[in-house]
């Protein structure tokens, strides 16, 4: 998008500076490569495995992403083709970013030797793992992979930097010891027909497969869901102090479970294809 005069002026120059300078090409090394590499891969561009170097076959698979989107051969990732690398990826690709509630310091609810923080954890990473697993075009983050304190705030800012196509903060209940069933959640301000759309198509799914008391689809000033700019949900999962939805909650297996039929639900809902 230079004036094509056919004079070598500065802005000519500095471009070509910029461009045969850039790190993106071969024999570099660059904490972005490996990011760009799952964007190829993604795309169908190279197999190779997600390192920040930057070699041969990168180089031969920037070409070929190149070559199919009309663009200057070079086998260098310059500023024009990363910005049609992460168009393309964008515009293919779904991307989900699950919340495992509480974490570290703060426990969540507590109920017969259960900490909802744990049960949450292996639902999200279950609800994770199965849909790295079974479908395409879908990427996948946790806002914790391990027993870690995130500020609320920060959770939501997770999925704003990262423009998600959906939150979902996964958590269980707790209240009397008798209540039960399961319930989700989203902002009770304004939110987009998209938000309460997949609220309610993620959430009957998930209580008709669960068979259980269906508390409703209700809308709550939740800091997560008060802070989120893409559309988000909190599902509650049974109630961890309620004797009888523990002992559900109890079973690796079940949790397991929960997560793959929460992995179902959002494939339904963004009409994932099947791997």
């Amino acid at each position: 998008n230079l004036v094509a005069n056919g004079i070598a002026d500065p802005v000519t120059w500095a471009k070509i500076e910029s461009i045969i300078n850039s790190p993106y090409q071969n024999g570099n090394r660059h904490p972005d490569i490996s990011e760009f590499k799952k964007k190829l891969v993604g795309l169908g561009y190279g197999a190779f495995s997600y390192t920040d170097l930057y070699a041969d076959r990168t180089e031969s698979a920037v070409r070929d992403f190149q070559r199919a989107y009309g663009l200057p051969v070079s086998g260098i990732l310059d500023e024009i083709s990363i910005d049609v690398l992460e168009t393309k990826y964008n515009e293919l690709f779904v991307k989900i970013l699950i919340d495992a509630g509480h974490g570290g310091k703060d426990p969540g609810g507590m109920g017969f030797g259960l900490i909802e923080k744990d049960l949450v954890l292996d639902i999200a990473t279950s609800t994770a793992d199965y849909l790295n697993q079974n479908y395409r075009w879908v990427e996948v983050q946790l806002t914790r992979s391990t027993d870690k304190f995130i500020e609320l705030s920060d959770r939501a800012k997770m999925a704003n930097d990262w423009n998600a196509d959906y939150f979902v903060s996964i958590h269980t209940n707790a209240l009397n010891g008798t209540a039960h069933g399961f319930e989700s959640f989203i902002y009770n301000g304004v939110v987009s027909n998209e938000t309460r759309r997949l609220q309610r198509e993620v959430h009957s799914y998930i209580v008709n497969q669960m068979n259980v008391y269906d508390r409703g689809m209700k809308r709550a000033n939740f800091n997560v869901l008060r802070n989120s700019k893409v559309p988000a949900m909190l599902v509650e999962y049974l109630f961890i102090d309620n004797k009888s939805d523990n002992k559900l909650l109890s079973q690796a297996s079940y949790r397991k479970w929960l997560g793959e039929i929460t992995a179902k639900a959002i494939a339904k809902s963004f009409n994932l294809t099947r791997k």
